[in-house]
This record gives structure tokens, sequence and C-alpha cells, in this order.
């Protein structure tokens, strides 16, 4: 559809410096998808498929998609969107599709530090946690099995070719209490994501203290660090001393018409 490669087919050497040039010097995209491309292009079982279009790069993971770059013709790409069963999409520029929300990019440029308070004293840091733990504090509960173990699986081979890194807080038994990774490490960019501390230890600063902590680890590394966020937690991430860096548009993909479920 709108020029995509065939999904069934490895991403000739053509398209991938096709889709690289796509993703070249764009903030979230360059990392995540930088790091789908090291990971999944020559894949084709990969869970995450990649599809160049002519000048831009999607990638598609269960009910989500990422797209970076101008496209020709939304209307078949909506069309294959939605029979590829996807349900929201995050763009680089503006799309003829129902506007979700709105994401905002923050961001730690290599080298630069940020101001850190001192670390929960009854913690203790744990820089490369059992990704297991990880997954299941993520996505608790048998409703989310499926997202558990994609997560698992993904995060499990990206930190394995040193393409995502996690830490984690624990408590004095050994349990989790507060986590965040680098989930993706790619083109001189660690795009943060999953930050999550258990229910009756929120609201004590100790999620304040471990995503800067990281940022500040990877920045003096020489990593470009970013993340999104929605509108609720700009507050937050503004206070920790990230830098706005404008944002993206999450969009909603229509269901299709009648006609269109009819077509083969």
């Amino acid at each position: 559809a709108g020029g995509v490669a065939d999904p069934g087919l490895l991403l000739p050497a053509g398209a991938k410096a096709g889709f690289a040039g796509a993703i070249a010097g764009k903030p979230f995209f360059q990392s995540l998808l930088g790091r789908d491309l090291q990971l999944w292009a020559d894949n084709p079982g990969a869970a995450t498929k990649l599809y160049v279009l002519p000048r831009a790069a999607l990638a598609l993971s269960g009910r989500s998609a990422q797209l970076c770059g101008p496209v020709e013709d939304w209307e078949e790409l909506t069309l294959f969107l939605r029979f590829a069963g996807v349900e929201k999409l995050v763009t680089d520029r503006p799309a003829p599709l129902p506007l979700c929300g709105q994401l905002h990019l923050f961001g730690l440029g290599a080298g630069q530090s940020l101001p850190l308070a001192a670390p929960p004293a009854d913690l203790t840091l744990d820089r490369a946690p059992a990704i297991g733990a990880v997954a299941e504090m993520a996505f608790p509960g048998a409703e989310n099995a499926a997202r558990r173990d994609a997560f698992y699986s993904e995060t499990c081979i990206a930190v394995a070719h040193g393409l995502a890194r996690v830490w984690a807080l624990r408590a004095a038994d050994g349990c989790l209490v507060s986590m965040v990774g680098a989930y993706a490490m790619a083109n001189g960019e660690a795009y943060l994501a999953t930050g999550e501390t258990v229910p009756e230890r929120r609201g004590q600063g100790i999620g304040g203290w471990l995503i800067p902590a990281l940022a500040k680890a990877l920045a003096a590394e020489g990593w470009q660090v970013t993340l999104l966020c929605e509108e609720k937690r700009c507050r937050f991430y503004t206070r920790l001393g990230f830098r706005p860096l404008g944002g993206y548009g999450q969009y909603r993909l229509p269901e299709p018409r009648q006609d269109q479920k009819e077509e083969p």
C-alpha cells in the first residue's frame, strides 16, 4: 500500500538505507526505529514489522505503529494499517486521522547533567535487574499476559545487543520498588520509557530520583536522552530538569467501512 515494501520480505540493502535516512535526525524515531532496524530488519518472523515508503519509514508492533516522513497517499496507507490491526499511530507530522492527543518530547543533551536529590535511603540501586521481574511490574495481571510476554522478549533481545538498558530500585527484601529503562538506544540517542513505581510507594520521589539518575548516567556517556509523555506529565519532567523539544501527534485509526471490510 502506498509504496510499502512487502511485509513478507527482508528489507534489501537499498531499503535499509532509505529507512535509516527517513529517521535520521528525528528525536524518538531515530532511537526507536533505529533499534528496530538493527534488531528486526533481517528477521521476517519478528513481531515488529518494518516498511519503507517512498520518503518515510514505518514500524508496526501489535496494535501500534510509528511513522516518520511524508505520506503521498493517506487513504491507501490508512487501509493498510487498519487491515494490519493497527489502532494507534504516532507520526512526526500532522495526519488526516482522528487525533488521540499530543505527545510531548523532552530531552537531555549529551554531556549535560540534571540536579539529583539524595537517593532513597532504604532502597538499593540495581543496574541490571532481571527482565522477567521488570516485565511483571510493567504489565501485571493475567489480562496483560500477551503484552508482558512481548515486552519481555523484546527487552531481553535489545539488552543482549546493547540497544537497551534498565535500572531499578529494590527494597531490603529484594522486591522491585521502582524501575525505568532506556528501551531504545541507537543513533546516539537513548529513549526512556516505562517508568513504574509500586502503588504503595508512589508520591515519595522515588521515580523522581531514578529517572534523572539513569538519564544523567546516559548523558555522561555521550547519549542524547529523550522521552515522550502526555500533557499531564509535562510538569513532572520539567521539574526534573528535562528540556522540552516539541512533540508528535498520536492518532486513532478509524474503523474500515463495510465495503472495505469485504475486500480481500
